[in-house]
């Protein structure tokens, strides 16, 4: 099995608003967020050490300003794909984040199949990380590594996914901080 390390991307400057994040709203790291940067770095260089290492980042720039000191440290050049975006969430991303949250489940609807303004739904999100998956399992070699470095909901998805759960059985309570690294092996 695919020797995986995640990391989430720094704060960036809506994650110190409580903002939704997304993709049509593509935020800079803000001082703290470079500094989580910085000791994600640290962090991976230890946990790696010499083993073959890629690293892989979503093509947000929140994720490739965290990636490109990881990459630096292990000697290696970022990668960036689209299908490490974080969760789409179509005209509600940028409002607070606890809009979000008291946001009713329609009626006869399971939260994750629900698109919520013309976004991505849960269910969507996790067959693109089962695609992701996929894709890093059948390029990296046998016994390589690779450091993902993503965003908070489509990590989550991604460790369901990971574990052989459906849409329906998402950790709900699998969250990462800003900047955090969780190697699964």
């Amino acid at each position: 099995m695919l020797h995986l390390v995640l990391v989430r991307h720094g704060q960036c400057t809506l994650n110190r608003e409580h903002r939704v994040t997304g993709w049509s709203l593509d935020t800079p790291l803000t001082e703290l967020g470079l500094e989580q940067a910085g000791e994600a770095a640290r962090k991976v260089a230890d946990l790696i050490g010499t083993k073959a290492v890629r690293v892989v980042c979503s093509d947000a720039l929140r994720a490739v300003q965290t990636a490109c000191p990881i990459a630096a440290a292990l000697g290696v050049e970022a990668e960036e794909t689209d299908l490490a975006r974080e969760q789409y969430l179509g005209e509600m991303e940028g409002m607070a984040s606890s809009e979000l949250r008291s946001m009713p489940v329609p009626e006869g609807k399971d939260i994750t199949e629900v698109s919520w303004s013309g976004g991505e739904t849960v269910q969507q999100l996790h067959a693109r990380m089962s695609r992701l998956l996929n894709w890093l399992e059948a390029t990296t070699p046998t016994g390589g590594a690779v450091v993902l470095v993503g965003h908070g909901e489509a990590l989550r998805v991604l460790v369901a996914v990971r574990a052989g759960r459906g849409h329906r059985e998402i950790d709900w309570d699998f969250v990462m901080a800003n900047g955090e690294v969780r190697e699964l092996s």
